[in-house]
C-alpha cells in the first residue's frame, strides 16, 4: 500500500494537493457497508473539465475495490477503500491495491498512502471533499492538530497511528473545518464504462432483503423437515425441480425432526414460478419396509449428493457427488462425480425412469456439475472445483447439448485458458479455472438486463456473506466478488452459512437467491427447526 507519485488517485489529479496518513483512519472495526456505493460512477475534479470514471465493487465485508479510469480511457489504477465515519461525516479511505505496483521511495522513506474522501449523502450523485492541505498545515504549525507529520514533495504526511488520527481529526471534521470540496460524481448506467476498466465487467447492481413469505414454501410438509443444496432446474410449463442433499424425513409426519431420519437426497416439484405463492410436492425413496431412503439409491459405502441438473429437450440429466465418511475435517469428502439420466421428466418424480450414466474421471479430481450446470446455445456447461481444497478454483467442462440429451458424457471438453480455449478430455493441456476463490456450490447464469454473466456464492466458513461476481463472457475476465447480502444467521454462534445460489427461473423479484444454514453441532441441527431449511433472498435491481 505504497503511493505512486505520478499516478495517485487524487494527489495527481486534483489541484488542491493532498494530505496522506501512514495508518488507517477507518479501521475494519469502525467500517460500514453501504450497497449504494457499488456501481459505475462518472465525475470531474476541481479545475479539470475532463470526466473520469470509476467502477466500485467489493472485496469483502469491510473493503471496496475501485478501478479508476481517466477520461482518455487509459487505466489509472486499482484501489482499495473502506467506508466509515469521522465525526458525523461519511469518510471513504482509499489506498492503492497491494498488487497494483504503486510504490516510490523518497529520501529513503516509503510513504503508505491513505487518502480520505468525505462524501455527502450517497445516492445518484455525491459531492466529494478532502482535507485541505494548507488548512491542515496551519493547524499542525499552530499545534492545534497535535499530530506528528512530515512534508514530502509538497504533501503533508500524517505519521500517527489509527487511534490518534481519529481522535485528532474527528472534532475538526465534525465542525466542517479543514475540508475543501474537490469534485462531484454521479451514478451512470453506461455499460461501456465497465469495458474501459481492464478485467472488470459492468456488474449488475441489486438491493437484497430476506424473503420470509417465500421461506414458507419449505415449511408446509409434515414429513419433509429440512434439507440443503437447494439447486433448481426449470422443467418448463411452470414446473421447477428442486434438488436437495442430506434431508430430514419424519416418517410419522409430525412436522418436527424428533424421530426423523436423514437420507442423502430428495427432490421436489414446485408448481408456479413465484415461491411465495407456489405449491410444492416432495419426493424421496422408500425401502421394502416403507422407511425413508435417498431418492437416488446410495452405492455401498458411499452417499450421493445432488449438485444440480439440466433439462435438454425431452431429457433431464442430474449431476451428483460421490461422498464417503472420513475421520478428518468435516467428516466427509468427495471421491468423484456421477450423473443420471431421467427419460421422462414431465412425469412426477416417483414415476421417473432413471438410469446411471458413464462419467470419466479427471486428473484434478474436479467435482463436475456439483457447482452449477447451464445450457448455453448448443452446449451444456458444467462447473466444479477440486475437493477437498480451500481456495475453490472453479473449472468448466462442456459437451454438445445433443450428447447430453442422449446421456453421453464420456467426451467432455475443458476450458484451458484464453490461448488454448476449449480442449478435448484427452488433451495434455492444463485445465484453467474460470476464477479463483469460488465455492463448491454456486450458481452461474446470464443476467438478462446487463448481458453479463453472474456467479453467486458464499464467502467465509461458518459465518459467511452472499457474494456476486460478474464477467462479460462465460470465460471472463471475472471480477472479484462483492457482497450482496449478509444473512441474519451471520451473527449466531455455531452456525454455518453456505450453498448460496441464484435461481433465475423463479419469479417474484428481479432475482431470487437461496442459501443453506447448518450447525457445527449435529445435535443442534437435529433439534433446531430454525436452521437447515433453505432461506430465500429477494433482489431488487438498483434504480
Amino acid at each position: 500500500m505504497i503511493w505512486k507519485r505520478d499516478a495517485a488517485l487524487a494527489c495527481a489529479i486534483t489541484v488542491v494537493g493532498c494530505v496522506l496518513a501512514i495508518d488507517e483512519v477507518v479501521p475494519p472495526q469502525e467500517s460500514e457497508f453501504d450497497p449504494a456505493l457499488i456501481g459505475l460512477w462518472e465525475g470531474t475534479w476541481e479545475g479539470d473539465s475532463a470526466a473520469a470514471s470509476a467502477v466500485i465493487t467489493t472485496a469483502d465485508t469491510h473493503t471496496y475495490l475501485i478501478d479508476y479510469t481517466a477520461e482518455d480511457g487509459e487505466r489509472t489504477g486499482s484501489f482499495e477503500a473502506r467506508l466509515g465515519r469521522l465525526g458525523d461525516r461519511v469518510a471513504l479511505e482509499v489506498w492503492p491495491a497491494e498488487d497494483d505496483g504503486y510504490s516510490t521511495v523518497q529520501d529513503d522513506l516509503a510513504v503508505p498512502g491513505h487518502l480520505l474522501f468525505f462524501l455527502d449523502t450517497i445516492g445518484d450523485a455525491i459531492r466529494v471533499s478532502v482535507l485541505e492541505p494548507d488548512s491542515v498545515a496551519l493547524a499542525l504549525e499552530q499545534g492545534a492538530l497535535g499530530l506528528p507529520s512530515r512534508t514530502l514533495e509538497g504533501r503533508t504526511v500524517l505519521l500517527a497511528e489509527s487511534d490518534a488520527l481519529r481522535a485528532a481529526l474527528g472534532p475538526f471534521v465534525a465542525r466542517g473545518e479543514l475540508l475543501a470540496e474537490v469534485g462531484s460524481w454521479r451514478r451512470t448506467s453506461d455499460a461501456a464504462l465497465g469495458a474501459r476498466v481492464e478485467g472488470t465487467a459492468a456488474a449488475a447492481c441489486f438491493e437484497a432483503a430476506a424473503w420470509r413469505r417465500a421461506d414458507r414454501l419449505f415449511r408446509g410438509d409434515p414429513y419433509w423437515v429440512g434439507g440443503d443444496v437447494a439447486s433448481t432446474v426449470d422443467l418448463g410449463n411452470g414446473r421447477i425441480l428442486w434438488l436437495f442433499g442430506d434431508t430430514w424425513i419424519n416418517p410419522a409426519g409430525t412436522g418436527t425432526r424428533r424421530g426423523a431420519r436423514m437420507v442423502s437426497s430428495s427432490v421436489a416439484i414446485q408448481t408456479g414460478t413465484d415461491p411465495s405463492t407456489a405449491s410444492i410436492a416432495f419426493s424421496w425413496g422408500r425401502d421394502a419396509g416403507g422407511a425413508p431412503t435417498a431418492f437416488i439409491p446410495d452405492p455401498k459405502g458411499e452417499r450421493l449428493w445432488f449438485g444440480t441438473g439440466v433439462r435438454v429437450d425431452d431429457r433431464l440429466v442430474l449431476f451428483m457427488s460421490r461422498i464417503v465418511s472420513t475421520n478428518t475435517g468435516l467428516g466427509f469428502e468427495s471421491v468423484g462425480w456421477t450423473a443420471f439420466l431421467v427419460e421422462n421428466p414431465d412425469a412426477e418424480p416417483p414415476a421417473w425412469r432413471v438410469r446411471p450414466l458413464e462419467t470419466p474421471t479427471n486428473p484434478l479430481g474436479i467435482n463436475v456439475g456439483f457447482a452449477a450446470v447451464s445450457r448455453l446455445g448448443e452446449y451444456v456447461y458444467a462447473f466444479g472445483s477440486p475437493n477437498p481444497i480451500k481456495s475453490h478454483p472453479i473449472y468448466a467442462a462442456r459437451w454438445p447439448a445433443e450428447d447430453v440429451r442422449r446421456g453421453d458424457l464420456t467426451r467432455p471438453e475443458w476450458w484451458a485458458g484464453d490461448l488454448a480455449s476449449w480442449v478435448p478430455d484427452s488433451s495434455d493441456a492444463p485445465r484453467w479455472p474460470l476464477f479463483e476463490q469460488g465455492q463448491s456450490e454456486l450458481s452461474i447464469h446470464r443476467d438478462p438486463a446487463t448481458g453479463q454473466f453472474l456467479a453467486v456464492h458464499t464467502q467465509g466458513f461458518g459465518a459467511a456473506d452472499v457474494m456476486v461476481r460478474s464477467a462479460p463472457t462465460l470465460n471472463g475476465p471475472w471480477t472479484a466478488p462483492r457482497m450482496l447480502y449478509r444473512p441474519p444467521e451471520y451473527y449466531l454462534p455455531d452456525i454455518m452459512i453456505y450453498a448460496a445460489k441464484a435461481h433465475p427461473e423463479l419469479s417474484g423479484a428481479d432475482l431470487v437467491l437461496t442459501y443453506a444454514t447448518n450447525s457445527f453441532d449435529f445435535g443442534r441441527m437435529a433439534a433446531d427447526s430454525l436452521i437447515y431449511y433453505p432461506r430465500f433472498v429477494r433482489l431488487t435491481r438498483c434504480r
